[in-house]
């Protein structure tokens, strides 16, 4: 007789004890099968999703499973076979790299375009504009970096404060776009206020006349640049939104899978991922 183990059956994650590093941190995710029969050998089909944030290359040890993509539920799986004698529980360990990390270079590589902008927003009108938006999101950065420092009390939180300092970083582009827009504005129109920005503009003149100007070649080269990073947030936003609604769908796959369930084969229920915030 066959039987399924789900995510419901039994998933923990826990840190691995042993590493020497924060930046080597590994998670070690369990799965416990249990044949609650008392008198015959049963087989057990895993079927275990993994964290929306893991890829294959990130399962350093899957003990013995298999990782394929489910395209109805779009997300990763474990998947493997394993036959218990009456009362026997297996534990499989699956070593995960840690994910859920913001690394430093990244928070520095934002607060190193932020100054490249406002250097050159200097000696324009647009530049006390750009200071306060720099200001807004070195305070998110800041906070993030905060987060990020703060030791955890469990994987579960370590995941969940992950995911919401993502959401920081989300909210960090949105304010990336407008600076960017500030500086097209300023690199245009050297000579105008930001109020004055949206008025169409009939007066002659090369840009790069005024102090604090750009050539035309830098000019349209900002241009296209940030053009290009627009497209870039475009499509990154889309992907983000995917991601969220197949995160949905595998949730609900997984619940229906486990109303499916005879009720001896689930015989006790432990602390699974948490799920990611809603969009």
């Amino acid at each position: 007789m066959k039987l399924r183990a789900i995510a419901s059956l039994v998933s923990c994650l826990a840190l691995c004890a042993s590493l020497a590093t924060a930046a080597a941190a590994e998670m070690v995710m369990k799965i416990l099968i249990v044949n609650p029969s008392q008198t015959e050998t049963k087989e057990f089909d895993i079927r275990n999703p993994l964290p929306p944030e893991v890829k294959p290359s990130h399962v350093i040890n899957a003990d013995g499973l298999r990782v394929e993509y489910d395209s109805q539920v779009g997300t990763y799986l474990l998947l493997g076979t394993v036959t218990l004698k009456p009362k026997e529980a297996i534990t499989k360990r699956i070593v995960l790299e840690d994910v859920w990390v913001i690394g430093a270079e990244r928070l520095s590589a934002l607060r190193r375009e932020v100054r490249s902008i406002l250097e050159k927003l200097e000696r324009t009108p647009y530049a006390e504009q750009g200071r306060l938006m720099a200001d807004a999101i070195e305070r998110r950065l800041g906070a993030v970096e905060e987060s990020q420092s703060e030791p955890f009390v469990n994987p579960a939180q370590h995941i969940t404060r992950y995911r919401e300092d993502a959401k920081q970083l989300e909210r960090v582009e949105a304010d990336f776009v407008s600076l960017r827009q500030l500086m097209v504005m300023a690199a245009l129109k050297p000579d105008r206020t930001p109020e004055a920005a949206g008025v169409a503009d009939t007066g002659a003149g090369p840009v790069g006349e005024q102090g604090g100007g750009l050539s035309a070649r830098s000019t349209w080269q900002l241009i296209l640049g940030i053009l290009g990073m627009l497209a870039f947030v475009s499509i990154s936003f889309f992907l983000i939104a995917r991601r969220q609604l197949k995160v949905q769908l595998a949730k609900q796959a997984v619940q229906t899978a486990t109303a499916t369930e005879q009720p001896s084969t689930i015989l006790g229920h432990a602390a699974t991922p948490p799920p990611p915030p809603a969009p």
